[in-house]
């Protein structure tokens, strides 16, 4: 058989914790009536041996000093014993719930009760000249307990702090622990119960920090009522003023009570009781306090924790991290389609269509000019016509042949030379137009080859994300609404999640913002911010919160066109990437007016839709190029990109093309330059990236070529830069384009544009 096994350090407690029950439950009644035997009956259910729990029924008796109880306490251990003995041979196994025989044995060992045992009537009205009835309700009563006690007993061993207990287990606890505080109270006395209970809802209070602690003081208020007739209107209040102290920790909870005990004391006449009756009331109050303070902080917080784990609703979350792994689970495979895509693109070489164009070629000039030759013989015979070969591909290399490219042999050989070079440069103007074609079918190509590869990555990326469980903060998500609370906001529901923890807050009434995300920051530790705010009804709003960057950013934009056009050639773009980083932007379109102005609108476009979209930045800024690349006309822009991470000021930049931008720390000025030519001249290009870690109130410009060609020479720019304030970014590209403008003489000579971004550490929560 296998019976209820616990941890080796903990079984002893609970063996012990159970043979004082069945003491507790004995004490009970009056006359010896067997409560116990409930107890004794139940053990068994949850796996404790029998053989422990009869022995459990059978020591309290043998305090009674009643002889004939203690024989029949022995039968009925005995009964019980054996119902529970026959059970487990029938089942094969320990036991989890009672059969036949052990109630069976549980109505013989009440029968011997009603039968055998001595017995004192109860003062009752109805039943003082039918003794044997009295005996018989009690048999009743301890008959319908022993499911009672089974069905307590199994929650509070195997399912308290696991998981909610069903109402009717609820009910059942609360009425097994009622009957062990009426036995407390006979047993050990009144005070000595006042002591226990008020040391168990002073623990209780400062675990669970809400409303239950008035439903634990009611059932605590209800065996000394049972008993003595003390008011339960007592234990509410107590109930009452430790909800709403607990939550500002041990010593404020404790004078809570101790303040309410004392007050009632004086309106209950304490103070007028005889010396040890009063010195034994007081210590049931300040012991319990005393020992309460006494606690470790520690221990109150695991048993916090296991209770917000047990309130914890874990199926939403597990929900949550199971359909994130469904989503990133398919991200995946998309990525993987998206990876074939590219390298079925990449695989088409049209190297193979090229040696055939050519062969077609060599057979079109050989139908056209040679079959009608009277010396087509002696040419096959001398392998003259392989020759050909030579002739074609040097005619494709230079775009047409000449004489002077004719083979040697073929020039000996041929009659017909003329005829030749006419076939052969026909077929070497339509091998042109296909070659045209082709090229820009592989450039096509290799663009959606790029595509399908930034489009993998951003979906494998996701799906990665996405697979990863959310990491979850539990005793965070209740100290935040304690926190709240204290403040007067009142939340609903709070759920904190991922690594760099999200906070979502359900809040009752319109909430002060800030001190919402005051609150948050000083619970988790840095900085929060309300990210988003969505109204759920009329008195209910969900906050989204996320953590503050560490920088923040302020922009000037300063910007002219050139004399006598109605259109800037020069764009610029501040986009949000996500929370912690934004793209600055600057595209100078080639020339000025409106068609520089859509150049460059183009592009900043296209910049902003990939960065946002966080393609990687080489697939962004070589499909740019391709794009502009495809216009008929001459198309290209200068670009000045950079990246800024706000989490810790890292910059990526990139310039393309484009003249010199500078980073400004302090009186200290930093040149940013690039030798790579503009977007969409070449075919393929390698930008240069450089990453430059930025500090508080360093400035980053960008300035277009409109600007920088008005002034002479780099330092006279370095000159403008030193005396002109760059804490404001506005006042700083103003300057800038006044002196510009000065140095062309008032009138602007090309587009001007300046840009400039400064980071600066927003106000933290104090």
């Amino acid at each position: 058989m296998q019976f209820y096994k616990k941890p080796s350090a903990q079984l002893p407690v609970l063996y012990l914790a159970l043979f004082l029950a069945c003491f507790l439950l004995y004490a009970v009644g009056n006359s010896g009536e067997p409560f116990h035997l409930a107890l004794a009956y139940a053990m068994p259910t949850v796996g404790i041996s029998p053989l422990f729990a009869c022995v459990s029924y059978v020591v309290p008796t043998l305090f009674s000093g009643n002889l004939t109880a203690v024989l029949i306490s022995l039968a009925q251990s005995a009964l019980l014993f054996f119902g529970w003995l026959f059970h487990i041979r029938v089942r094969g196994n320990a036991p989890d719930r009672a059969g036949f025989f052990p109630f069976l044995g549980a109505s013989l060992s009440l029968g011997a009760f009603v039968a055998f045992a001595p017995f004192t009537p109860y003062l009752s009205i109805v039943l003082t000249l039918h003794p044997a009835f009295e005996k018989i309700v009690f048999a009743l009563v301890v008959f319908l307990l022993c499911p009672v006690c089974s069905v307590a007993l199994r929650a509070v061993l195997h399912k308290a702090l696991q998981c909610r207990l069903r109402a009717d287990e609820l009910i059942y606890c609360i009425f097994f622990f009622v009957l062990l505080g009426i036995g407390a109270c006979k047993a050990l006395g009144l005070n000595a119960y006042l002591g226990i209970a008020f040391f168990i809802l002073l623990f209780f209070s400062a675990v669970t920090k809400d409303a239950s602690t008035i439903v634990c003081a009611f059932t605590l208020s209800l065996a000394p009522y049972v008993v003595t007739g003390l008011p339960i209107t007592r234990f509410f209040v107590y109930g009452v003023a430790l909800t709403l102290f607990s939550k500002l920790g041990k010593l404020p909870t404790a004078l809570s009570f101790l303040c309410v005990f004392f007050a009632w004391g004086y309106f209950d006449g304490l103070y007028s009781y005889p010396t040890p009756l009063l010195t034994g009331a007081l210590l049931s109050a300040l012991v319990p306090s005393t020992l309460f303070i006494l606690l470790p902080v520690s221990l109150l917080r695991f048993w916090e924790n296991k209770l917000v784990f047990y309130k914890e609703k874990h199926l939403s979350r597990i929900a949550v991290n199971r359909n994130r792994a469904t989503i990133g689970k398919q991200l995946y495979e998309i990525s993987s389609v998206f990876r074939e895509i590219q390298t079925a693109f990449q695989a088409l070489d049209n190297s193979e269509a090229d040696e055939s164009a050519k062969a077609y070629m060599k057979e079109c000039v050989v139908s056209e000019s040679c079959k009608s030759c009277s010396h087509l013989s002696i040419c096959q015979r001398k392998d003259v016509l392989d020759d050909l070969d030579k002739l074609l591909c040097v005619g494709c290399l230079k775009g047409k042949a000449n004489l002077i490219d004719v083979p040697k042999r073929l020039g000996e050989t041929c009659i017909n030379q003329n005829a030749i070079l006419r076939a052969v440069n026909t077929q070497i103007a339509d091998y042109k137009k296909y070659m045209t074609e082709a090229e820009n079918a592989a450039a096509g190509r290799n663009l959606l080859a790029k595509q399908a590869q930034g489009v993998s990555e951003i979906l494998r990326g996701l799906a990665l994300k996405q697979s990863e469980p959310l990491r979850m903060y539990a005793d965070k998500e209740r100290k935040l609404t304690v926190a709240l609370l204290k403040v007067g906001i009142l939340c609903s529901e709070v759920l904190i999640y991922g690594e760099e923890p999200i906070v979502s807050l359900i809040t009752l009434g319109k909430a002060d913002v800030r001190v919402v995300a005051d609150v948050c920051s000083n619970v988790l530790g840095y900085a929060m911010m309300i990210s988003e705010r969505i109204a759920l009804s009329g008195e209910k709003y969900c906050c989204i919160l996320h953590k503050k960057p560490h920088f923040d950013a302020v922009f000037g934009v300063a910007t002219c066109s050139k004399h006598g056009e109605n259109a800037s050639g020069d764009t610029h773009s501040v986009i949000k990437i996500d929370e912690g980083k934004f793209m600055v932007a600057l595209s100078d379109g080639m020339g000025s007016g409106e068609y520089a102005r859509r150049i460059s609108e183009t592009t900043i476009a296209l910049l902003e839709s990939f960065y946002r979209a966080k393609m990687p930045p080489e697939c962004i800024l070589s499909t740019v190029n391709k794009l502009l690349t495809f216009n008929k006309e001459e198309t290209f822009a200068c670009v000045d990109i950079a990246i800024v991470d706000l989490n810790n000021g890292q910059a990526d930049i990139v310039k393309i093309g484009s003249p010199i931008g500078f980073i400004i720390s302090g009186s200290a000025v930093k040149v940013l330059e690039g030798g790579t030519l503009p977007l969409g001249i070449l075919d393929c290009m390698h930008p240069d990236a450089s990453s430059y870690d930025l500090q508080e109130n360093d400035v980053l410009l960008f300035l277009s070529d409109g600007i920088t060609d008005a002034f002479s020479s780099t330092a006279d720019l370095f000159d403008v830069l030193k005396r002109v304030p760059v804490r404001n970014p506005q006042q700083l590209v103003d300057s800038v384009l006044e002196r510009a403008l000065h140095e062309y003489g008032g009138i602007a000579k090309d587009d001007m544009t300046a840009v400039a971004v400064r980071l600066f550490k927003p106000k933290t929560v104090a």
